[in-house]
């Protein structure tokens, strides 16, 4: 993956090109300190990553962001000194934060989720670096990572841990056990991204883990009251009742029975 480093900071710069030295699949094209300088070299080196500071010389991070996805569409890495901008780096299209000083760990993950946005595919096949961020953000793989917030700390989490997760507003809620993430999403979006990893939409705001729920009770009227390995229960609304028995195939509703999901 080619990655061009925009930081206005030398020590900051130099720490970032130590970690790609680290990775095999990382060259770092072109490393440079201001905006204008980036959106010439983004459309001179293409490249499939950009790692940019939040606070540039002569502009903003996200209106870097902007302009060099207009043109080259890499996949953009917000860097800062904390944890303040993370939500709207999310909302501008930025896959990952980084909060510097950043681990070998951290720098790890963020570069296996970009990778795993490109899908397998080849980064110097020109049908992935002329696709739109958009586009890639489509594709039937499911992610590696679902990254949550909590306590203005960043958390990519494993989807399998998730137990279920609950619309809330702009933002949804990840439950994991007895922990609480918030993640700047709709449930819509991550139904569809989950569904492989056996995730099902229960309720308008509800998507739950099938993997998590302990037992299923009859509810009425074609619902479900799922009770997870957590302890908690959640009910289904009519309108998803077909949807979960695709998932789970439980046996025809009576009320005289529970039924235990193995």
């Amino acid at each position: 993956m080619k990655l061009l480093i925009v930081e206005d900071q030398v020590d900051a710069r130099e720490s970032l090109i130590r970690l790609c030295e680290g990775r095999d699949d990382v060259q770092v094209v072109g490393e440079t300190n201001c905006g204008k300088a980036a959106i010439d070299a983004a459309d001179r080196l293409n490249p499939d990553i950009v790692l940019l500071d939040v606070q540039l010389p002569d502009m903003s991070g996200f209106e870097l962001l902007r302009a060099v996805r207009a043109e080259t569409h890499p996949l953009g890495i917000m860097i800062s000194h904390g944890a303040d901008h993370a939500t709207r780096a999310f909302d501008e299209g930025a896959i990952d934060y980084f909060v510097m000083p950043v681990t070998a760990m951290r720098f790890d993950v963020a570069m296996s989720r970009a990778r795993y946005r490109f899908n397998g595919m080849s980064l110097g096949d020109s049908r992935v670096i002329s696709t739109p961020l958009e586009t890639r953000d489509a594709a039937p793989f499911p992610p590696r990572f679902v990254v949550g917030e909590r306590q203005r700390r960043l958390y990519p989490l494993d989807p399998k841990s998730i137990d279920y997760i609950e619309s809330d507003g702009n933002y949804v809620t990840l439950r994991v056990g007895k922990a609480e993430y918030l993640r700047r999403d709709s449930i819509k979006s991550l139904s569809t991204q989950l569904a492989d990893l056996g995730f099902l939409r229960i309720d308008r705001s509800l998507l739950v883990n099938s993997a998590a729920v302990a037992y299923a009770e009859v509810a009425g009227h074609g619902t479900y009251a799922l009770t997870l390995t957590s302890g908690v229960c959640l009910h289904s609304t009519a309108a998803y009742r077909d949807s979960i028995l695709r998932v789970i195939p439980l046996p025809a509703l009576t009320k005289r029975h529970v039924y235990l999901v193995s």
